[in-house]
C-alpha cells in the first residue's frame, strides 16, 4: 500500500509517501517569519504557494506518479486554522481527482507513530515535545491516553518566545541549545511539576528577569537543565505509573541532544529501552502523517469529504488505535520512580524507610535541591495532617544527610488496585471526597494526588507522599488537587465521569470553599494548551 501524507499544522509544508515497510521519500518547505513569531495567515500563504512544488519533489523522489497512490492522509489537527484549511483542501482535492480515498490524522499520533515505524518500538511511554504539545503518552486498551502534559504552553513555544524577546530568529531552540552548551552555571528557575503534569509559563518570567544580570549562556543553560529535568522526571514517573518497558521521544523538540541524553541517561540507569525518533523526523513531516493514516486505514478506518473538517484542538486521545497490543496500566505498590523504599521493623512496628535517590540526568545542585525540598515538605505536611485527624502513615524518623524519611508500614493496596480490581471502590471515592475537601479546608494541598497516592488500608484511607504539596495553601493549590486526580481519573479509567461525578459530590458537601475551587478547576481546564 502506497499513502500520501500532507502535513501543514504550522511553520512546515510537507508531502511524505510510506509503504508498508519504508519511508518512500519525503520533501518540506518551511516558513521563516521575519520578525516575531508564526504569523498564521502569513505561514498559510507560504503553505498555499509551496504545497503543489513539495508535493510534485516527494514524488520525483521516489520515481512514482499520483494515480499509483492508494490513500492521501493530511494532517487535521491540532494546530493553526489557516494553515490546516490549506491541507486539508489540497488532500480532498487529491483525492477527488484520483479517486482515492481520504482520512484526516491527528498530528501527535503521526509523530508518535513515524517514530515507532524508524525506531522498532512496539508498546513505549511516549514523551513528546513540540512547539504548542508537551505530553506524555500511553497505549491502553484501544487509544492513547494522556498521561500528563503541560497546563500552560508546550515547552518548545517557551523556546521560541523566549528566543524571540532576546532577539534571536525563528526557530530559537537549536541557537538556545549553542548557547546552553557554553554555559555552566545553574541559575535559581521555578521547577513547577505537578504529579505528571508541568507548567512552563513561570520558568519564561523568571528567565527574562536574569537579562542583563546574567550571560546568555547561563540563562539557556539554566532553561534547559531544568525543563527537561522536569520532563524526564515526569516520563520516569509515567514509567513506574504503567510498568511498560520502552520511552519514545518524539517531537521537534525531541531533536535536542542535551533532552537526548537525558533520557538515554535516565533509561540506562533505570533498565528501560530508549527509542529516540530519528532527528530528521523528529521536525513535522508529510511522511509521518503518510504513516498514520496508513495504520488507520489498515485497521478499518474511514472518512468521507464530511468527516475531514480541520480541528484545531483535535486530542490524539480522541483517536482510535487498535493495532497496538498493549499492557494494562498497573503499578506495584514496592515501586517508586524518584525513592528506594525498604521494609524493616522498628520495635517490632513494622516500618518502611523512603531514601530520596540521586539523579544522573539532572545537574546535580538541582538535584540536590529538589531532593531536599521534597523530603522536608514531606515530613512536614505529614506531620500536619496527623495532627489534624487525617490519616497518614506516621513518621518516625527523617534523616537530611541520606535523604530519608521512616514511617509506619501501611498493610494495603493503592486506589488505582482497588479500582482494577473492583472492589467496593465507590465507596472509597465518596469517601476520598469528603476527606479531602476536609484537607482543604485546613488549607493543606496534597500536590500529587493520584490514585497511586492514596492507600486502602482495612476500612480506612491513606494519603501518602505529599511532598509537592503546600501548607497554608490557595484556591488555585487546591483545584490543581482536584484537576490532577479527575485527569487521573481520565488517564486510567472507563467509567471516568461516575468517578468524578461520586468525588465531586462528596467533595462538595465537605469543603467550605467548593464554587471557588470548581471555578479555577474550569479555567485551569480551559487554558491547558493543546495547539
Amino acid at each position: 500500500m502506497k499513502v500520501l501524507g500532507i502535513e501543514g499544522t504550522a511553520h512546515t509544508i510537507s508531502a511524505g509517501i510510506v509503504d508498508e515497510k519504508n519511508i518512500l521519500s519525503n520533501s518540506s518547505s518551511t516558513y521563516i517569519p521575519q520578525t516575531g513569531g508564526i504569523h498564521p495567515r502569513e505561514a498559510a500563504i507560504h503553505h498555499a504557494d509551496n504545497i503543489i512544488p513539495v508535493m510534485k519533489k516527494a514524488f520525483d523522489k521516489c520515481g512514482l506518479s499520483p494515480d499509483q497512490i492508494d490513500l492521501v492522509a493530511f494532517s487535521m489537527g491540532p494546530g493553526l486554522g489557516p494553515c490546516l484549511r490549506v491541507v486539508a483542501t489540497a488532500a480532498r482535492a487529491f483525492s477527488i481527482k484520483y479517486g482515492i480515498p481520504l482520512i484526516g490524522v491527528n498530528h501527535p499520533l503521526g509523530h508518535v507513530e513515524i517514530g515507532r515505524k524508524l525506531s522498532g518500538a512496539r508498546d513505549p511511554i511516549m514523551l513528546y515535545i513540540s512547539g504548542g504539545n508537551t505530553q506524555v503518552i500511553a497505549h491502553e486498551g484501544d487509544s492513547y491516553r494522556v498521561l500528563g502534559e503541560t497546563m500552560d504552553i508546550g515547552l518548545g513555544n517557551l523556546l521560541d518566545k523566549f528566543a524571540r524577546d532576546i532577539d534571536i530568529p525563528f526557530p530559537g531552540g537549536p541557537r538556545i541549545e549553542e548557547f546552553a552548551s557554553k554555559g555552566d552555571k545553574l541559575l535559581d528557575l521555578p521547577y513547577s511539576v505537578k504529579g505528571m503534569d508541568t507548567s512552563f509559563s513561570g520558568i519564561y518570567t523568571a528567565a527574562m528577569s536574569y537579562i542583563k544580570k546574567e550571560s546568555i549562556e547561563n540563562i539557556c543553560y539554566s532553561l534547559q537543565e531544568t525543563t527537561f529535568a522536569m520532563l524526564v522526571e515526569v516520563l520516569e514517573r509515567a514509567l513506574y505509573y504503567t510498568d511498560k518497558k520502552e520511552i519514545l521521544l518524539a517531537g521537534g523538540v525531541a531533536r535536542n541532544d542535551r533532552l537526548r541524553s537525558m533520557v538515554s541517561e535516565m533509561a540506562r540507569s533505570s533498565g528501560y529501552t530508549a527509542h529516540l525518533t530519528d532527528k530528521k523526523y523528529c521536525m513535522d513531516n508529510g511522511a509521518m502523517i503518510a504513516q498514520a493514516g496508513m495504520l488507520m486505514y489498515l485497521s478499518g478506518q474511514r472518512q468521507d469529504i464530511m468527516d475531514t473538517r480541520v480541528n484545531q484542538r483535535f486530542r490524539i486521545d480522541d483517536v482510535k488505535v487498535p493495532w497496538i497490543n498493549s499492557s494494562n496500566l498497573a503499578i506495584s505498590n514496592n515501586k517508586g520512580a524518584e525513592a528506594l523504599i525498604s521494609e524493616s521493623q522498628f520495635y517490632s512496628r513494622a516500618i518502611i524507610t523512603k531514601q530520596r535517590l540521586e539523579k544522573e540526568y539532572r545537574n546535580p545542585v538541582l538535584d540536590h535541591r529538589i531532593r531536599m525540598e521534597r523530603m522536608k515538605n514531606e515530613f512536614n505536611i505529614l506531620f500536619r495532617m496527623k495532627s489534624c485527624g487525617i490519616n497518614v502513615p506516621i513518621v518516625y524518623d527523617f534523616n537530611r544527610y541520606d535523604f530519608s524519611i521512616t514511617m509506619q508500614r501501611l498493610d494495603g493496596v493503592t486506589l488505582n488496585k482497588a479500582i482494577h480490581e473492583g472492589n467496593n471502590y465507590m465507596e472509597y471515592i465518596r469517601e476520598l471526597g469528603k476527606i479531602i475537601g476536609e484537607m482543604h479546608n485546613l488549607l493543606i494541598a496534597h500536590g500529587d494526588l493520584t490514585p497511586n497516592n492514596i492507600i486502602i488500608a482495612g476500612n480506612n484511607i491513606y494519603l501518602i507522599d505529599p511532598s509537592m504539596g503546600k501548607l497554608n495553601c490557595e484556591i488555585e493549590d487546591m483545584a490543581d488537587d482536584l484537576f490532577l486526580l479527575t485527569e487521573s481519573f481520565k488517564s486510567l479509567y472507563p467509567n471516568t465521569d461516575e468517578l468524578e461525578n461520586n468525588f465531586i459530590d462528596s467533595y462538595k458537601k465537605t469543603s467550605h470553599n467548593y464554587e471557588k475551587v470548581m471555578d479555577v478547576l474550569s479555567s485551569i481546564r480551559q487554558r491547558r494548551r493543546y495547539v
